[in-house]
């Protein structure tokens, strides 16, 4: 793969790109944070193939150069693989659990998950996924996941320290403390037994 280095204003922008909505900020934040790790592939005349929001997140972030791969395939190939790539990028889904999990390895690492093309609102929900378990659960169904105003705290707690094995001693603590409490959600639940621990020790 030979990877050679232009401006940006050396290559063109396909004039009839069917993909729209080009996200350039975000992209041009990932270009920020992490470099041009995969080149924008053109044709033998400099016309873009595979990478318009990078060339135009580069221009946003007037960089003097970029990687550019220049395909060795016919017109007529061009064209299918411009399509290609942005239709099966479309196939793509996300495993919630593991997603849950990555983000949650980043946070203890202090990362700044703004960085990776999500916005608050989809951060939230994905920290906040309900883990799934082998038996059922009242806490956790007392939580509404398809709505991102899900206590983040809540569900949290539960994949912190819940597991099928771990889960009735869970629960009947938490019951009696909410019973010790006066309080009806783990969140108070777990507030007034750390204020009552701080003010004890």
């Amino acid at each position: 793969m030979d990877i050679k280095y232009y401006s940006p204003d050396q290559l063109k922008p396909y004039e009839k790109n069917p993909r729209k909505n080009l996200n350039v900020d975000k992209v041009a934040d990932s270009l920020k944070e992490f470099g041009f790790q995969q080149p924008i592939v053109v044709d033998k005349d400099m016309v873009v193939i595979v990478g318009h929001t990078r060339l135009e997140a580069s221009k946003k972030l007037k960089l003097d150069k970029v990687p550019v791969i220049i395909a060795d395939i016919s017109p007529k190939k061009a064209k299918a693989y411009r399509i290609a790539d942005n239709r099966l990028n479309q196939d793509s889904s996300w495993d919630f659990h593991l997603l849950n999990t990555e983000f949650g390895d980043l946070l203890d690492n202090h990362y700044d998950l703004s960085h990776l093309g999500f916005d608050e609102k989809e951060i939230e929900k994905i920290v906040a996924f309900e883990p799934k378990f082998e038996s059922n659960n009242d806490i956790i169904e007392e939580i509404n996941m398809d709505s991102i105003e899900a206590p983040t705290s809540q569900v949290r707690m539960v994949q912190l320290f819940l597991s099928s094995e771990t889960e009735p001693m869970f629960k009947q603590m938490c019951e009696a403390l909410q019973q010790r409490y006066g309080t009806s959600n783990l969140t108070d639940t777990v507030y007034k037994a750390v204020e009552d621990a701080y003010h004890n020790s």
